[in-house]
Formats: structure tokens, C-alpha cells, sequence
């Protein structure tokens, strides 16, 4: 049976034990579970279809054939709109379902020339340099603690696509959760003086103690030393790097400046064409950090800035109408993992936009 017979009989309340079998196999595919949630929030069928069966009594169906409920359909005047409506729900869910939230992948480099693709896979997997065990990747995880430490002096390289995110332990214990279409560049083994990495993109830091050795973050011309804390660095092309400090002390220091010192719920902008280094005190953090604890916060950000931000994420194409949309500002808080059709939607009821969607394109208009 294929799948759209199977959910017009979950509509409509008739299936079997081993149909909700074969549905809930069915249903693991995310895309597919995305879909039965959309389609339970949807008029009741189940209701409208026993209501028909208790006016209409000689009406029996116990063994289901997708062609013989049409046809009853047609002949019985069944409510045709509980097929339509599954129907047009169907092909209206796929639409939706193209554009789908970003997953843990990335390609791990071990060297210029060995490349590792790298999953969401629950099995527990080594990767090896020369034979040497130097990391375990499980579950979106790439983790350089283990058992057997060798002095590898030699530098790998992670790099997440658009859609993706990744997370890395370092030899260390140093946690990073690299977002998507970022690189992190850093030793397999740190030196005895130092813990250097660099970054481009956006990633949050949990960084392992360590009163011997600083941990230093090159950022382009900004280096961002610490020795134990909780932040986030945002540091995209054409964009200024900024670092929000959760949790701790650290120091940046950009070219032909003193070392500044930051305090935890610090924000500092670094403004490359003037040369100047902003530091601002915020009670908030979460528009800079809530992405590291699957959210997205949006405090009075231009719909240009939005959709930046969600594309990234979602792996979408966008293109607004007129300049005028793109700057439209707004306040809110959805779930990475949502349906981005839920944002989508608040936006269109609380303004003059509309977005129209083509597959991983989508075109913001004037209502």
C-alpha cells in the first residue's frame, strides 16, 4: 500500500494494526513526521467521515481498495473534500517540506589532500591518520579525547556547508559548535605553551581550564585570548567580527591597539574600516548565542539581516522585491528545527509581506 492510501485511512481513522505499522515506518523519515504534524493541525476528517457513516448505515468498508473508496466517492457523494483535502495537503506539504532545516554534516580535513565527510550517524566510528587513531565521530560529534594520545604534530581542518552545523572536542576538552558554512582550523595535539585555533564564520566556545595555556582564536586580524570561558564569535565575509561573552574574562586585541578586556554579557564589534573596536554591555545575549541552544532570536533585526541569518541555516535562495522590504524590522524567537514556515507565517500576519516559495528559492514581496 502506498503512502497516500495509508494516510487517507489515518485520516479517517480506519487503519489497521499493521497499516500504523507500516505508517510509523513511514514516518521516520523526518520530512515524512514534519508532514503527519502539519496534517493533524488540518480540518477534522476522522470526524466528518464518521458522521457521514452513522447517516448513511449500509455503508461498510472492510477491506480498503484505494479505486472502490473513489469510487464510493463519487457514487455515495462521500464527502470528497476528506480525499481532496488530503490530497491538496500532500502536494502542498511537499512544497513545504523542500525547504527543511539544516542537519549535522561537514567535511573534516586531515590533510590538503585526505578528506572525511562527516554525519549525524549514531554509529561510533575512528578517524585515523597514518593508521592512528586521533578522533571518534558519533551523532554530530567529532571528539579528539581518547585513550590513546600521540604527539601529532599536524593541523586539521572542519568546515561546514550552508545547511549544516558540526561540533568538535578538542584534545584539550575545549568544546566548539562550529553553525553553518564555517571553518575551524586547529592542531590535533595544542603546544605546551598555547592553544591557537582560527576561525571563519560563527561558533560558540566552551573552553576547557587550563592556567599554563591560553587559548587564543584568531579571527582575520583580531586574536581573542582566554583562558577558560563561554562565548561566541560571529565573523562572516563582509561582515565585522563580533564576540559576545557569555561566561568569564577575555582579552581582543586588533591591529595597532592595546589588548581590551571583556566581562561576561560583553558584545565587541570589530570595524575594520575605521579601525575602531566597539564594546557594549547587554542584559541579553540570546540574539548572539540562542543558535548554540537551537533557537533563533531576532531583536529588532531587519528582515534583510533575517534572512540572511535563516538561509544559512536552511539552505535557501532569497530575493526581495524592493529594497524597502529588506528593511522592515522585527522581534522574535522560533526553533532552529522548526518548519521555517512557522516564522514565515508570523512575519506575513504581522505585516505587509508576503513570501512566495519555489522549491529552496523564495521571493519577498508586497502583499
Amino acid at each position: 500500500m502506498n503512502e497516500k492510501e495509508l494516510l487517507v485511512k489515518y485520516i479517517l481513522g480506519i487503519l489497521t494494526d499493521e497499516e500504523k505499522q507500516q505508517l510509523d515506518r513511514w514516518a521516520e523519515e523526518p520530512a515524512h513526521a514534519l508532514y503527519l504534524e502539519e496534517l493533524k493541525k488540518r480540518n477534522n476528517y476522522s470526524d466528518l467521515y464518521r458522521e457521514y457513516k452513522r447517516s448513511h448505515p449500509d455503508l461498510r468498508i472492510k477491506r480498503f481498495r484505494w479505486k472502490s473508496l473513489l469510487w464510493r466517492a463519487a457514487c455515495c457523494i462521500i464527502p470528497i473534500f476528506v480525499i481532496l483535502g488530503i490530497y491538496m495537503g500532500w502536494h502542498s506539504a511537499e512544497k513545504e517540506i523542500l525547504i527543511k532545516p539544516g542537519t549535522s554534516k561537514a567535511i573534516l580535513f586531515l590533510d590538503q589532500a585526505t578528506k572525511v565527510e562527516l554525519g549525524n550517524s549514531k554509529e561510533f566510528a575512528w578517524i585515523r591518520i597514518n593508521q592512528m587513531e586521533i578522533a571518534a565521530e558519533q551523532q554530530g560529534t567529532l571528539n579528539y579525547q581518547h585513550p590513546f594520545k600521540q604527539d601529532i604534530h599536524q593541523y586539521n581542518t572542519l568546515q561546514t556547508p550552508r545547511g549544516g552545523e558540526y561540533r568538535v572536542i578538542l584534545e584539550d576538552g575545549t568544546r566548539i559548535h562550529l553553525n553553518s558554512l564555517s571553518t575551524l582550523s586547529y592542531p590535533v595535539c595544542f603546544e605546551r605553551d598555547n592553544r591557537t585555533v582560527e576561525l571563519s564564520g560563527e561558533a560558540y566556545f566552551e573552553v576547557a581550564k587550563d592556567a599554563d595555556r591560553p587559548f587564543l582564536v584568531k579571527v582575520g586580524d583580531m586574536l581573542v585570548r582566554q583562558y577558560g570561558t563561554k562565548f561566541s564569535i560571529t565573523a562572516r565575509s563582509g561582515k565585522n567580527p563580533t564576540v559576545a561573552l557569555e561566561e568569564g574574562e577575555i582579552g581582543i586585541t586588533v591591529p595597532g591597539k592595546e589588548e581590551c578586556r571583556l566581562k561576561s554579557g560583553d558584545v565587541a564589534v570589530w570595524n575594520k574600516d575605521n579601525s575602531e573596536l566597539r564594546i557594549t554591555s547587554l542584559d541579553n545575549l540570546e540574539p548572539y548565542t540562542a543558535w548554540h541552544q537551537a533557537r533563533f532570536v531576532f531583536d529588532n533585526e531587519s528582515l534583510y539581516e533575517i534572512m540572511q541569518t535563516l538561509s544559512l541555516w536552511y539552505d535557501m535562495d532569497i530575493q526581495f522585491e524592493n529594497e524597502q522590504l529588506s528593511k522592515l524590522r522585527f522581534t522574535g524567537s522560533v526553533g532552529r528545527y522548526e518548519n521555517i514556515n512557522i516564522l514565515l507565517d508570523a512575519i506575513e500576519e504581522t505585516s505587509n509581506v508576503k513570501f512566495k516559495k519555489e522549491g529552496s528559492k523564495i521571493t519577498i514581496v508586497n502583499k
